[in-house]
């Protein structure tokens, strides 16, 4: 398996993800609030102290590194990392180590999703119903092109090359 189109493949569409927002999940938000809700909460308590900041501070800080520094690592690298590429024949997606390679005549599901929280991301697989929601890796083992500026065009196109794939 390549990352590169085979021979008499026609490239239609490449391109990488714009920015984080279609990596970040549900979860994510849930770690920020209780992390502030935390801090806010140990600050509260300790406001009759002259040191009433560093309260606030601590749990932020803390839960920020355990919760938050994490995850926002592995969101840089996921979006770093990623290629998407449609062929008249195939999609691929590489990120990092992993790369994925999908038979458009073959392909039996395509979903266009408008979040308020990713933006518009595109599913090549049924998803699980609280995925996201899992802790910190707890995204979709389903393949997707996520952060595109572009989704809804880049959706028609694989749309027409699978209708076109699945005639040949």
């Amino acid at each position: 398996m390549s990352f590169e189109p085979s021979a008499g493949e026609r490239v239609l569409w490449q391109g990488r993800p714009h920015g984080i927002r279609g990596f970040i999940r549900p979860m994510d938000i849930f770690f920020l609030l209780f992390t502030l809700l935390i801090g806010f909460l140990f600050g509260s308590t300790a406001a009759a102290t002259p040191n009433a900041g560093l309260f606030f501070l601590f749990p932020v800080v803390v839960f920020g590194l355990l919760f938050a520094g994490p995850r926002l690592i592995g969101i840089l690298r996921e979006s770093a990392g990623v290629s998407y590429i449609v062929t008249d024949r195939r999609i691929l997606v590489r990120n990092r180590g992993r790369l994925v390679e999908l038979d458009l005549a073959n392909l039996p599901y395509l979903e266009l999703e408008r979040s308020w929280l990713s933006g518009r991301l595109i599913y090549f697989g049924p998803r699980q119903m609280y995925e996201g929601w899992g802790g910190f890796y707890g995204g979709s083992p389903a393949p997707a092109f996520r952060g595109l500026v572009d989704a809804d065009a880049v959706y028609r196109t694989i749309s027409d090359a699978r209708m076109a794939a699945r005639q040949r």
